[in-house]
């Protein structure tokens, strides 16, 4: 080599090592959380709450200068996908953030059980990242992680199963027919639900509740994600005349639509929803339709429990929006992983799951604590408790358990 050219050679040999020592430099300073959820369709209200909540949990971290892993600070960067609801999108984006971004741990989904279904079978392939889903809580998903644990090792279901769903409504009935506060005329039981694993997995669980109790459920009457047209499935149960009727709706359009034409037709049924309800919109929308509804959860209650009033009120301060449980589903969920990180003293994936497994963690919605056979979040009055409210006076008031309740049960006034 000529000694012109060596000069050349050693700047080059130099050049490369820069470019390939500075992405590591860079990736071991942050640590980037891939987000799949529904930003846009039916259900992207609450896709955009858990996002606004889970960013503002990481802007709080970062902060304070980030996260502790072992001495050295790590700064948090979220990257979000919109998966606008459907399975297929979910693992297209996955695969996305994974192959291109590169991202150290998957969120997937953030909101949707059927997403999560999809999603989660990547994690096999990718075992060195772990995986986690937020919000979805079909019992299918730890159901398929307690048939093969060792293939889900890397997965983490932060929420409780539909099951917990199912005892809630099944018990509150029960408290409500022992208190001789509802008299069954024949013991049945129907469902309206949206057709997803979230929807056909609370009915499923719910009706083999009351089943072994001695009920007869007369219908399960799915429809699609976002449906709001409910006057054929009414009709339907105005003929059955069931003494229980249960709602399951993501969608906050379709549990409005189903409260206005359930007054409208004259259904005398009991009412009891899941999930949509939470919503602050809900009682806003459905107006004189949502007084006297019963439903499940209220596990956010800033202006009852004190220790979610001071996230509750960040985030109104930051978004400009009313603030509901999603947005604490994203603050907690973002923690979770933070805590985990901060306990395991490092980044790299296999010590994260390691210290995700070993989880004891006091969220804003309850304390989490993994199963370590399904890697679903335990629900229960010391986990993640799962209480009954009811609408009155356009206001929700806990109504069950009684040992938490802010209120008592008042009649339904359509029930004959």
């Amino acid at each position: 080599m000529s000694e012109l050219r060596k000069p050349m050679a050693l700047l080059m040999a130099l050049t490369m090592l820069v470019l390939f020592n500075a992405p590591a430099a860079e990736a071991a300073d942050t640590y980037k959380i891939g987000v799949v959820a529904p930003l846009t369709g039916p259900t992207a209200e609450a896709g955009t709450a858990i996002k606004q909540g889970a960013q503002m949990a990481a802007d709080e971290v970062n902060a304070k200068g980030g996260i502790d892993a072992g001495g050295k600070k790590v700064k948090l960067e979220l990257i979000f996908e919109d998966d606008t609801g459907k399975p297929e999108v979910g693992v297209s984006v996955a695969e996305k953030l994974l192959g291109r971004d590169k991202v150290n741990l998957l969120v997937g989904d953030a909101f949707a059980s059927s997403v999560t279904m999809a999603i989660m079978e990547l994690a096999p392939k990718n075992p060195e990242i772990p995986f986690v889903s937020w919000e979805p809580v079909s019992s299918a998903i730890t159901a398929k992680v307690r048939k093969d644990t060792a293939k889900y090792a890397n997965y983490w279901k932060f929420d409780f199963d539909s099951t917990g769903y199912a005892r809630t409504v099944f018990n509150t009935i029960k408290w409500l027919v022992d208190g001789q506060q509802m008299n069954p005329k024949t013991k049945t039981v129907a469902f309206v639900v949206e057709d997803t694993d979230y929807g056909r997995s609370n009915a499923n669980d719910t009706k083999a509740l009351f089943e072994a109790d001695g009920w007869k459920s007369v219908a399960i009457e799915t429809v699609p994600l976002g449906h709001t047209d409910f006057y054929p499935q009414m009709n339907k149960l105005k003929s059955l005349k069931p003494d229980v009727v249960v709602t399951v709706f993501t969608a906050l359009g379709s549990g409005v639509a189903y409260a206005k034409q359930a007054q409208e037709i004259g259904l005398t049924a009991t009412q009891m929803a899941v999930y949509y309800p939470l919503r602050p919109e809900f009682i806003q929308q459905a107006g004189k339709a949502s007084e006297g509804l019963l439903w499940t959860p209220l596990s956010f209650a800033p202006n009852e429990i004190a220790s979610q009033k001071s996230m509750a009120d960040n985030i109104k301060a930051k978004y400009k929006v009313n603030v509901n449980s999603d947005h604490a589903s994203g603050y907690d969920g973002v923690m979770i992983i933070v805590n985990a990180i901060s306990k395991a003293g490092s980044t790299d994936g296999k010590k994260v799951n390691d210290a995700l497994s070993k989880t004891d963690f006091k969220g804003i919605l309850g304390r989490y604590v993994f199963d370590p056979q399904g890697h679903n979040a335990k629900d229960g009055p010391e986990f993640m408790p799962i209480p009954t409210a009811q609408i009155q006076n356009g206001k929700n008031s806990v109504v069950w358990p009684s040992n938490v309740a802010t209120g008592k049960y008042v009649p339904q006034a359509w029930v004959k």
